[in-house]
């Protein structure tokens, strides 16, 4: 079982993405789409040049009370070009807290730190999932970082 003490404090530079996104209603939300749209992703990462890491995807999300956006993306070094139907972006210097867990939920243990430390969650900010593409085992094999302010 994961504790707060699993939990650190990092700063990542600025990083470009490249890849596909979805936006679903809680409300009414269908994990297949979720699943069909990274199947769709990962048949199409050979597309994205300038990898900096062709063994790792990450999936940036945001949310609302009504919605979530899910993407799922490269890292890439440049963004010169972007496939057709994808997107390109760039995700500032930031701070976050990070955590991998056995099993239970991720983000619950990360919310629990930041409340126990007294820090503020960036919610204008991306959290990320990091897989690694040949074993993305959730969420015993993901990293999650929640952006701090």
């Amino acid at each position: 079982m994961n504790s707060l003490d699993d939990v650190q404090e990092v700063a990542l530079p600025e990083r470009h993405y490249v890849g596909t996104a979805i936006t679903s209603v809680f409300a009414n939300h269908d994990p297949k789409r979720v699943e069909q749209h990274l199947k769709a992703f990962i048949a199409r990462r050979f597309e994205i040049k300038h990898l900096a890491d062709a063994g790792s995807y990450v999936c940036p999300s945001f949310v609302s009370d009504q919605l979530f956006t899910y993407l799922s993306c490269m890292e890439v070094h440049a963004l010169p070009a972007v496939p057709e139907g994808m997107i390109g972006f760039t995700i500032p210097a930031q701070r976050y807290v990070k955590v991998r867990v056995e099993q239970g939920d991720p983000y619950e243990l990360l919310h629990a730190y930041i409340k126990a430390k007294g820090l503020g969650n960036n919610k204008r900010g991306l959290s990320l999932e990091v897989y690694q593409v040949h074993k993305p085992l959730w969420p015993s094999e993901v990293d999650v970082y929640v952006p701090l302010l």
